[in-house]
């Protein structure tokens, strides 16, 4: 899957991380921790839920316990919801995340818009659409770093039971298949303490940041010697 990036037009001062994982992986857990100690590198941190929903964030949002419940939308409907998630990442990005990186904040999407390609049901998306969904998530702006919390089926299974062994199993495995074409991917243990986790993703993002600053002052050195 190709994914559209904008790291050229953006100042790296905050960071745009996205996680990814089944329910019950501990992304809730990950995410609150990081909330509350963004680290010294940040101002501060702005969290949102798969999509920018148009500034809103993560407000307001009530825990899904059911996530394969509804049906399918049909195909035409499905197609204009489609279109109208990539809109809210594209006008999202320009108007609310943006901004907040260039305020030196941390940015944390948990889920993004190639979580459809994973789990069709939860986002009610027919397979008759799947082909026009991947085209979709492949012109969504790529997040800086993309996180996937990876743990076994069982051990999902037995923080959350919202699906059959047999789906966390299928997801586990559609997740690690998509990480593979995902560039700025990092796949992490969540088998373990939440602490342990979150220290994990706190020393990629400072890794990636002093790589981003070292290539920036590269760059600046190659422009002096152009001119």
């Amino acid at each position: 899957m190709r994914q559209q990036s904008c790291s050229s037009d953006r100042v790296a001062r905050g960071l745009w991380i996205a996680v990814f994982g089944p329910d019950g992986v501990g992304k809730s857990a990950l995410i609150e921790c990081l909330e509350a100690n963004p680290g010294d590198a940040f101002r501060g941190c702005t969290r949102f839920h798969f999509r920018p929903h148009f500034g809103r964030g993560d407000r307001g949002r009530d825990p899904v316990t059911q996530p394969h419940a509804q049906s399918p939308r049909g195909v035409v409907l499905s197609i204009c919801k489609l279109l109208y998630w990539l809109l809210d990442c594209w006008l999202g990005y320009l108007f609310f995340v943006s901004p907040n990186l260039r305020r030196s904040r941390l940015v944390i999407f948990d889920r993004y818009l190639p979580d459809i390609l994973i789990d069709p049901v939860r986002y009610r998306l027919p397979a008759s659409g799947m082909a026009f969904a991947g085209y979709i998530a492949g012109l969504a702006l790529q997040p800086d770093l993309c996180i996937l919390l990876d743990a076994p089926a069982e051990t999902v299974q037995q923080r959350k039971r919202e699906v059959s062994p047999a789906e966390s199993q299928r997801q586990r495995f559609e997740y690690l298949n998509l990480f593979r074409t995902l560039s700025y991917s990092l796949v992490v243990n969540a088998d373990r303490p939440v602490a342990d986790v979150a220290d994990n993703v706190n020393a990629a993002m400072r890794h990636f940041m002093m790589d981003s600053h070292r290539q920036q002052r590269a760059a600046l050195v190659a422009d002096a010697q152009l001119d």
